[in-house]
């Protein structure tokens, strides 16, 4: 039977939430706050940040203003889109790519924001044809490719899914979005251990990056288990699925996923009221980290108590 204690110390698992949250956001947090000391944030970073404060008029400033240089990448075309449609005006942001496209119509990055924009309205059809053409003028755009793969995914044209994917994450290996698709992909075929599975092959075969990339979108599926079984109650599967996501950090050679794990860990077994248990978890942070408050603080804690 699992255990079903009840949730005591709201407050300790809003520390991991915060925490997790905190490493998820790093990789897309490009843009350090204006003003901050000793940093020039580029026009991306500053486009990236107003579409990170949901300034949307702001960004869309900002990503047009990039787009009128020389930064037409597909990155670009997709925070744009991200920002019409955070702002509620996608009939304008497809307007203005209609408009580009005018002026600059072989452009692939121009072609997978159309796409992009299609697909977020489900506009399917559209979607599909724009990202194809997009293709077309460049074979090597990961964006597209990975786009067209949850176009025809939605269709449940699941083999060319999965080959356009995996297409992608060759082209580009660090962008963890297209590992994450994939898996939602395997997902939707009923076949959620393949993705695993793969991880496992390119633990042993490598290349190291793609295993990385595997192993930090099933981290991430774990986290988000583990949390839906703390919601629930469930603090045995909750742990089981933390000690899962340490194993998988392990095996990868992330440190920082590690040490956020183990201190989850250590609050969920005081949750669970297992202080002995806890605190070994606080030591085992401090040992891979040992500047980390909290878990500093944690111990001082339980060694006050009586």
């Amino acid at each position: 039977m699992p255990n079903t204690t009840p949730i005591r110390n709201k407050r300790g698992w809003l520390a991991v939430c915060l925490m997790f949250a905190a490493l998820a956001a790093l990789p897309a947090q490009s843009a350090p706050p204006p003003g901050h000391p000793g940093l020039t944030p580029s026009p991306r970073q500053m486009a990236e940040f107003h579409l990170l404060q949901k300034r949307y008029d702001e960004a869309i400033k900002s990503f047009t203003a990039i787009l009128q240089t020389d930064g037409a990448d597909s990155y670009t075309f997709r925070g744009l889109v991200n920002a019409y449609r955070g702002a509620h005006r996608q009939a304008g942001g497809e307007a203005y790519l209609k408009k580009y496209l005018r002026q600059f119509p072989d452009s692939s990055p121009a072609l997978y924001g159309l796409g992009y924009l299609y697909y977020l309205e489900n506009r399917d059809e559209e979607a599909e044809r724009h990202l194809r053409l997009a293709l077309a003028a460049d074979p090597k755009n990961a964006l597209a490719l990975n786009n067209l793969g949850a176009a025809l995914a939605r269709k449940k044209a699941f083999a060319e899914a999965v080959r356009a994917v995996k297409k992608a994450i060759a082209l580009d290996p660090g962008e963890l979005m297209f590992y994450r698709n994939l898996k939602m992909i395997y997902d939707a075929m009923h076949l959620p251990l393949r993705f695993a599975g793969e991880f496992e092959a390119y633990q042993k075969n490598g290349p190291p990056e793609i295993a990385a990339g595997y192993g930090k979108a099933l981290a991430t599926a774990f986290r988000q288990q583990g949390f839906r079984f703390f919601s629930e109650g469930n603090l045995d599967d909750a742990i089981k699925s933390f000690k899962n996501l340490v194993s998988i950090y392990r095996k990868i050679n992330h440190p920082s996923g590690i040490v956020a794990g183990l201190f989850s860990l250590g609050l969920l077994y005081e949750e669970k009221g297992d202080r002995g248990q806890a605190m070994a978890y606080y030591r085992d942070v401090l040992k891979l980290s040992p500047n980390h408050i909290q878990a500093r603080q944690k111990l001082r804690s339980g060694q006050q108590t009586p």
